[in-house]
Formats: C-alpha cells, sequence, structure tokens
C-alpha cells in the first residue's frame, strides 16, 4: 500500500511539473562588450581616449491562457544600474502595447534618424547634434501603442502622463518639467514596393518650454534599399516655442560583402538666426562583420554647431563582441 501512494505522489508531482513547465515562460540574458578609441579635436583631446562599454540584457517572455503575449526587457548598462526596462503585451489582432523605461520605443525616439548608416550618424560625439525628433516624450514612463500591421503598414502613437519624469519603481510617482505628451506615427515598408520604406511622427509636449510653452516637433522619412544598395532622406520641423528649427539629412550605404558595409551620412539644421543660422555635419562610417565580432570605424565633424562658430571633430574606432 505504501509503495502504491509512493507511486501516486510521484506521478502526480510530475503531471504538475510539465503543467508548470508548460505555462511558465522563459528567461534568456544576452550581453555585449565594447572597446573603443575616441580622437576628438586638439581643444578637446585632454584624458585617456581608450574606453569600454559593458551591456547586459535579460530578456523574458511568457504566452497568455487566451493566447496574448507578454515580453519583459531589462537592461544593465556598464554594470553601474539599469539603463532601461520594458514591457511588452502583444494582444494579437487589437495591436501591442509597450510600457517604457528608457529604452526609446516611443516613435519620436525610434524614428528620429532612420537615414543608413553602417555604424553612426553624421552628428554622432558632437558637442551639440541635429535637431531632430524625440524630445516630445522622454522614454521614462511613456505608454506606445501599435495597432496590427497590415500590408507593411504600421500604424500607432506614444503618450506620457508627465514629460520629464524620471523612472519609477512599482508604486512610486515622479514630477517632470513638462505635462502631458503625445506622438502618433506611420511607418510603411509596401510589400508591392519592395526595398522601399516611408513614414513620420508629430508630437506635442505642453509646457515643455520655458515660460509654459510647448514643444511641437514633426519627421518625415523615405529611404530605399536595392540590392547592396540603400539611400534615404529626413526632414523634421522642431518648434520650442521660442524658434523654430528646421532639419535635412541626406544618406548612403553599401554593402561591399556579408560582412563588410560602408556609409556617408550629411545633415544640417538652420533656424538658429543671427550671423551662423545653419549648422552642418557629415560623417563616414564602416563596419566590418565577423561573427559575433565588429570592428567599425566613424569619422565625423561639424560646422557651426548650434548657431556659433564652433566646428567638431569626432573620430572613433570600435570593436563590440556580442554573447
Amino acid at each position: 500500500m505504501n509503495n502504491l501512494r509512493k507511486i501516486g505522489i510521484t506521478a502526480l508531482a510530475g503531471t504538475l511539473a510539465s503543467v508548470s513547465a508548460a505555462q511558465a515562460g522563459s528567461m534568456a540574458v544576452t550581453g555585449t562588450a565594447e572597446l573603443s578609441y575616441v580622437q576628438k579635436d586638439s581643444t578637446e583631446m585632454t584624458g585617456n581616449p581608450i574606453g569600454m562599454g559593458k551591456d547586459l540584457t535579460f530578456k523574458g517572455s511568457g504566452e497568455l491562457d487566451n493566447g496574448w503575449t507578454v515580453s519583459v526587457m531589462h537592461d544593465l548598462s556598464d554594470a553601474a544600474a539599469w539603463a532601461s526596462s520594458s514591457i511588452t503585451i502583444g494582444m494579437g489582432s487589437l495591436g501591442t502595447i509597450v510600457v517604457d523605461q528608457g529604452s526609446g520605443a516611443d516613435y519620436g525616439s525610434a524614428l528620429d534618424n532612420v537615414v543608413p548608416q553602417a555604424f553612426e550618424e553624421a552628428d554622432a560625439g558632437m558637442d551639440t547634434g541635429l535637431k531632430l525628433s524625440g524630445s516630445a516624450i522622454d522614454p521614462d514612463g511613456s505608454i506606445t501603442y501599435k495597432l496590427p500591421k497590415f500590408s507593411g503598414l504600421q500604424l500607432g502613437g506614444s503618450f506620457q502622463p508627465r514629460s520629464g519624469a524620471a523612472s519609477n519603481a512599482d508604486g512610486g510617482t515622479s514630477e517632470g518639467s513638462g505635462k502631458k505628451a503625445w506622438e502618433f506615427a506611420a511607418d510603411w515598408s509596401p510589400e508591392m514596393v519592395p526595398g522601399l520604406r516611408v513614414g513620420g511622427a508629430i508630437g506635442t509636449c505642453e509646457d515643455c518650454k520655458a515660460a509654459n510653452k510647448d514643444l511641437d516637433e514633426e519627421t518625415f522619412f523615405a529611404t530605399y534599399a536595392y540590392g547592396p544598395l540603400s539611400i534615404g532622406y529626413q526632414v523634421a520641423e522642431v518648434d520650442d516655442g521660442t524658434k523654430k528649427y528646421d532639419t535635412d539629412v541626406y544618406g548612403v550605404s553599401f554593402n561591399v560583402n556579408d560582412s563588410l558595409s560602408v556609409s556617408y551620412q550629411y545633415g544640417e539644421t538652420s533656424g538658429y538666426g543671427g550671423g551662423n543660422n545653419q549648422s552642418e555635419y557629415e560623417g563616414i562610417s564602416a563596419a566590418y562583420n565577423i561573427g559575433p565580432m565588429a570592428i567599425k570605424f566613424t569619422d565625423n565633424s561639424g560646422k557651426n554647431m548650434n548657431g556659433t562658430t564652433n566646428d567638431d571633430d569626432n573620430r572613433e574606432l570600435n570593436l563590440s563582441m556580442s554573447f
């Protein structure tokens, strides 16, 4: 009798374990390590040019009884703090919701500069950069909703109840520099024209600027890939209540082979006023991939940055490894 009881308990435990495994989600850990050597202009290059980046990303996912999916991402940057997190709820035909804390899931950040590039954008490493979209919604504490993609078209919007607020732990609140902020976007890769991608985003942040002025921004883009060649053009308009800035970005990239790609990007922002109304940026980038390792290089320069007479240069050689 005791033996039968042991057999029954063992079988029940095995059954419960199987059910638990089927319902439980999974968690995966990935990481990157980067080494960089940076060279700036002679007025700025005063320290050690060698840097190292450390990053660990935890991704978990699971499925609910109704078929919806839930996934979570936590990013640990430079082993100092949790740099960003997000929770994504996939609701099938009802769309997708992303609750974000710093990952840049909002549309303004995700679509700020989609012009082709092998490694970095033309204003990367500059003291001040191009006036692009992405400032209306601070990614800390934003909610993004995406409709189901239809014929290559993705529509959606982002909302933040208190712009500029810090990331909160559960049960916490924080104040921000602005009030409500929102964005709407469209991103379309039409199936009838392979390689083409067009879209844009518009956004507003209430009372985000000085004297309780609103921040309004919009951006529109078009890119086209044909074989190894990709070209792109993007415009942006940013109105901070005091000045209105117009930005144009052009770019081209070429995949020399499966491992090597090169690119050129040029951007300009006008609207500063005064004798230096326009700032200009241009850069070349290259990336060579060897399995999980990549060697990347960028050489960027900027003129009349932020409407001043200041120029800037930034060169970076980067070695990254994924594991």
